[in-house]
Order: C-alpha cells, then sequence, then structure tokens
C-alpha cells in the first residue's frame, strides 16, 4: 500500500530538526576539543556542558575564571567555530558551577613483544593464559 503524500509544510519541522540535530553533534565534536581550543590551565578550571542553537554554556570554577573566559570570548568562539568547520557558535555564555575535571586516561596494556618470540614461546603463553578453556 502506498504511502499517503504529505504536505510540504509538514515536512519542515523533520528537516529543520534533522539539521539542528546535525549542527549539535558537530558542535560536540568541537567541544570535546575544549583543551586545545582554550589551553590547559584554562581547560583545568572551566568545562563546556552543553551547546543550544548557536550557544556554549560552560561550567567554570570561579567568578575570577569566568571573567578571563569571557575577555577572551571573541578567540574561542573563533578557535571553536575552527574546530567545528563551520560557524555553528555564536555566543558563549559563562557560569560558576562545579568543575568536574576529566577522569585521566586509562595506562595503555603492554603487550608481549610477539615479533621477538618463537611460535612455541607464543604457543605456551597463549596456553597459560587461556586455560583450561582450550580444547
Amino acid at each position: 500500500m502506498a504511502k499517503e503524500p504529505r504536505a510540504f509544510r509538514a515536512l519542515i519541522p523533520d528537516a529543520v530538526g534533522r539539521a539542528e540535530m546535525l549542527r549539535a553533534t558537530r558542535a560536540t565534536r568541537a567541544l570535546r576539543q575544549w583543551p586545545s581550543v582554550v589551553g590547559p590551565l584554562l581547560a583545568s578550571k572551566s568545562q563546556p556542558e552543553r551547546y543550544e542553537e548557536g550557544t556554549v554554556w560552560v561550567a567554570v570554577a570561579d567568578a575570577v575564571w569566568a571573567q578571563e573566559l569571557r575577555m577572551a570570548k571573541d578567540t574561542i568562539l573563533q578557535r571553536l567555530n575552527q574546530a567545528a568547520g563551520e560557524d555553528l557558535f555564536k555566543s558563549a555564555r559563562f557560569g560558576v558551577r562545579k568543575v568536574v575535571p576529566p577522569s585521566p586516561a586509562p595506562e595503555p596494556k603492554t603487550l608481549p613483544d610477539y615479533d621477538r618470540m618463537t611460535l612455541r614461546e607464543i604457543t605456551e603463553r597463549r596456553r597459560r593464559l587461556l586455560g583450561a578453556r582450550e580444547p
């Protein structure tokens, strides 16, 4: 059975919603680069919270750092837009709120140096690691 045709007017909200969702996704990707946008010192005192219709909302540790960010707002917006690849960020709002430091990156696991091991050593290591699970 064929779908009923929809009026063009009915399609506009869907298209606008999708476009805003794509912008928000690109903005979120740019906000993940916050430390490189504002530098390590400001990144340790601030954290972007959300992007909403062209505005980035930023939590700042205290009023002094909020003022520092306000003075650098134009540069920050320019760098965020550069990171996004388009002009998504029109304004920034800085509010004093608790800043949660990002969790440290997990320690990389060191893998055995297989190119220096013989096939027998690799097989024995595999058997030890797998234990009784291997037939």
